[in-house]
């Protein structure tokens, strides 16, 4: 694995730390005997697990230098012994990084973990280490013998508590700081506070624990202090009082106890890091969980919104807690009480005094006796006027564009009125026209053309009237199939000859929601654009389908040329033509699609040229 440029001066530090530490350690490992070959704990053990921790596999090389070459510059036989701590240290190490990250002591899942890996580690490193020295020194070593489990306990002592305390160490040679976080590093007042908790506890032991029956039988008074750290200021603080508390327990029993009374004391050290780590994971998670829910409760205090926690049971619904924008608010909920039913929320606008507020109440959670529900209101007055107004201008700058697309379609309209006033006025004689080739039928339908057409002119302009004023125009639905009919049939009547339309229909009958008026438009754009494009001398289909998926489609179908392929995606853009200047507007199409949209409708060109254009028109059925 590459190491990073720059970690390697970190690297470089921590190392040199390491090896300074474990040699100073090994040469004072003798302070650490309470009995003749019995040590109440072994620090190098848990400096080898620390540094692995801290630098990961880069610090694997550096646990095979046996502890007696740094120390005294020689190596015996038993120096073998330092390539099962450094295979099996490293190993429980890398895959402690490898489980937890660079923080392997974040959290009190990650403490729980720590704890069995160590116990796995040591446990074989244990068997190993025995293995090998009777392979050393040719002789058979009972592994259940009682001063072996007496290193047992020692190497595991170690390892739980000089552990933590090394890899906080190992974090000042970083040159950012790193991510150990609160854990790891406590605070220097922290660490003062532990120092001065573990010399009281010291000192009241060593002044009571003549006066007990047995020096062991004192060693519960020492827990004390490590819960009180744990519970009071964290995990980093309730090690270090461990790490104190039984350094100093050392110390003061150097020489003074026997093989059996040491391992009591290895077993109480055991014990007491066990809980040192446990408590001080539990004291840290609570602290975090304290400190999580005051700044929830202050960002909650300090919200603009107003929320509140209302429970419902058999007798009503009460508002269990309410901020202060809640209560300035001087919100009533029992408006909104009311609405709900068991299981459901709301969400939407109450006017109150002449204010607008937004309400959003949900379900937290359900329970046999009530449900709780958390509420949430927001003073939207001045944001709905400025809703209101931005409408309002968006339709005045529609205005402008609505004027230009409405001069297109009262031009589409009035054409058949002039044409066909001019043949009325023939048809009535008055004009110089022969009595033989005058017709009343023609006259009769001319004039009933022109009535339709200045009705729909009409029609459309009370439409841009009533966008203008904001007003919805209210109505049951259209009969498609119908009103199609009566629009192809009024086109056909003004069509010329050589341009013909039909129409088809797999429905009898089926109502939407487009008005007559805006058909008659959207048709009457279709077909014009297609009369341009056939230069009048083509045929228009018009299909009215129903899919199997409940829409209504009417497929407009002309025999033209068809649409380029680089004007496709443009054609329905409001003013862009592809007719010479002066023919067309390019408000046809954009009208159309702007009238479907309104009506929950869509267009789309199905086809490229050199095919002739097809449009299919997806409608929404009126319920």
């Amino acid at each position: 694995m590459p190491l990073d440029r720059p970690r390697l001066p970190a690297l470089v530090l921590t190392a040199i730390a390491y090896l300074l530490l474990k040699a100073l350690l090994y040469r004072a490992a003798g302070l650490f005997d309470v009995a003749p070959n019995a040590s109440a704990w072994y620090p190098p053990i848990g400096l080898m697990l620390a540094f692995v921790l801290h630098s990961g596999p880069a610090a694997i090389p550096f646990l095979f230098i046996p502890s007696d070459l740094l120390t005294y510059g020689t190596v015996t036989s038993y120096s073998l012994l330092i390539i099962p701590q450094a295979i099996i240290v490293g190993a429980a190490g890398l895959l402690l990084r490898r489980w937890s990250g660079e923080s392997p002591l974040g959290s009190a899942k990650d403490v729980i973990i720590f704890i069995a890996v160590a116990v796995a580690a040591e446990t074989l490193l244990f068997v190993a280490s025995t293995a090998a020295v009777q392979a050393i020194t040719a002789r058979n070593i009972s592994i259940a013998g009682n001063l072996n489990f007496a290193y047992w306990l020692g190497d595991m002592s170690g390892m739980l508590l000089c552990t933590p305390v090394f890899l906080a160490v190992f974090h000042i040679t970083r040159p950012s700081g790193g991510p150990a976080g609160p854990w790891i590093m406590p605070g220097a007042q922290t660490a003062l506070r532990a120092a001065g908790l573990s010399a009281a506890a010291l000192l009241a032991w060593f002044l009571s624990h003549d006066l007990l029956s047995t020096p062991a039988s004192s060693y519960f008074l020492l827990i004390l202090p490590i819960s009180a750290a744990g519970f009071l200021w964290g995990f980093g603080a309730s090690t270090l009082t461990a790490f104190l508390v039984n350094g100093g327990l050392v110390l003061l029993m150097h020489d003074r106890l026997g093989t059996a009374e040491a391992i009591d004391l290895q077993v109480f050290m055991l014990a007491a890091g066990a809980t040192g780590l446990l408590l001080g994971a539990l004291g840290s998670t609570r602290t975090e969980l304290l400190g999580r829910n005051a700044q929830l409760a202050h960002a909650i205090e300090a919200a603009p919104l107003g929320i509140a926690l209302l429970e419902r049971q058999a007798g009503g619904v009460q508002v269990a807690f309410a901020n202060r924008a809640f209560l300035r608010f001087n919100a009533d909920a029992a408006p909104i009480i009311q609405r709900l039913r068991p299981g459901e929320g709301f969400e939407g606008d109450m006017e109150v005094d002449g204010r607008t507020f937004n309400w959003t109440v949900k379900r937290a959670t359900a329970s046999p006796s009530g449900e709780t529900l958390i509420a949430i209101q927001q003073d939207v007055t001045e944001q709905r006027r400025r809703e209101k107004a931005e409408q309002h201008q968006r339709r005045m700058a529609a205005i402008g564009e609505i004027a230009g697309g409405l001069a297109h379609e009262l031009n589409n309209l009035l054409h058949p009125v002039i044409n066909l006033s001019q043949q009325a006025r023939r048809e009535a004689g008055l004009e110089i026209v022969p009595a033989s080739v005058r017709r009343p039928e023609r006259l009769e339908k001319a004039l009933a053309i022109i009535e339709e057409s200045a009705r729909n002119s009409a029609r459309l302009v009370r439409q841009v009237l009533s966008f203008a004023r904001n007003d919805e125009e209210g109505d049951g639905g259209t009969e498609l199939v119908g009103a199609l009919r009566d629009v192809v049939a009024l086109l056909t009547a003004t069509l010329p000859p050589s341009f013909t339309i039909a129409m088809t229909s797999d429905t009898a009958a089926v109502r939407v929601r487009l008005t007559r008026t805006e058909l008659s438009q959207i048709v009457t754009n279709l077909v014009v654009n297609a009369l341009d494009a056939t230069g009048q001398r083509g045929r228009l289909s018009l299909h009215i389908g129903r899919p199997a998926d409940g829409a209504v489609t009417v497929t407009v179908e002309d025999d033209g040329p068809g649409i380029p392929a680089g004007n496709a995606d443009r054609v329905m853009e409001p003013f862009f033509t592809t007719k010479p200047h002066g023919q067309g507007t390019g408000l046809g199409l954009a009208v159309v699609r702007d009238l479907l949209l309104r009506r929950n409708a869509t267009i789309a060109l199905v086809t490229r040229a050199p095919q002739g254009a097809r449009f299919v028109l997806t409608l929404a059925e009126h319920c």
